[in-house]
């Protein structure tokens, strides 16, 4: 028995032998090339679904933007990538009382501008309101709401007449939405 642990404690000392070394490096390999598909397949599921919550929650962002602008009342947007707020308000908004100071309690001093031109200017207040905010693609990092549809990874905004805008959301394929919703203003 002795015998028997010094040839152990012997081989001990040698370290591993080359076939020990390539058993396991075989197994790591293994596991390797199953983990990586599934890990990159999770990958580009949560890309698919940062698009299509994007689209969801601008359906009701989008909604508020062209409500406030049916009704008159102002809504704020950001300008810039330093976060500057600006109240846009409609151009009779001190008669009606729908003003950035009567709604939002601003003070006289801030920045203030008048309603954009119908449907298309809200939406274009809109994209640059997210746009400064930095909601990107996740499939490009480029702009996520865009009005002509061109790469994957995009939500496309179209007006349709002068009270609807359509929501498309685009994710690996171009040709085939993930989402689609009319948001109409009330």
């Amino acid at each position: 028995m002795f015998k028997v642990m010094s040839e152990m404690s012997k081989r001990d000392e040698r370290g591993f032998t080359l076939i020990e070394l390539l058993i396991v490096i075989a197994i790591i390999g293994i596991l390797t090339a199953i983990a990586v598909p599934a890990f990159l397949g999770q990958r580009e599921k949560a890309k698919v679904r940062s698009v299509e919550s994007g689209a969801k929650g601008a359906v009701s962002d989008l909604q508020a933007y062209m409500d406030s602008y049916v009704a008159g009342d102002p809504y704020i947007i950001v300008t810039d990538t330093a976060g500057t707020q600006v109240c846009v308000e409609a151009g009779n908004a001190s008669a009606t009382g729908k003003s950035c100071q009567a709604i939002y309690n601003q003070s006289s001093t801030a920045t203030y501008t008048a309603f954009p031109g119908g449907i298309a200017g809200v939406l274009n207040d809109f994209m640059n309101h997210h746009e400064n905010k930095g909601d990107k693609s996740a499939f490009t990092g480029l702009k996520l709401f865009v009005t002509a549809h061109t790469t994957e990874g995009e939500i496309f905004l179209t007006p349709s007449g002068s009270r609807a805008v359509n929501i498309t959301a685009y994710a690996t394929d171009t040709t085939s939405p993930i989402f689609s919703s009319v948001v109409t203003t009330r």
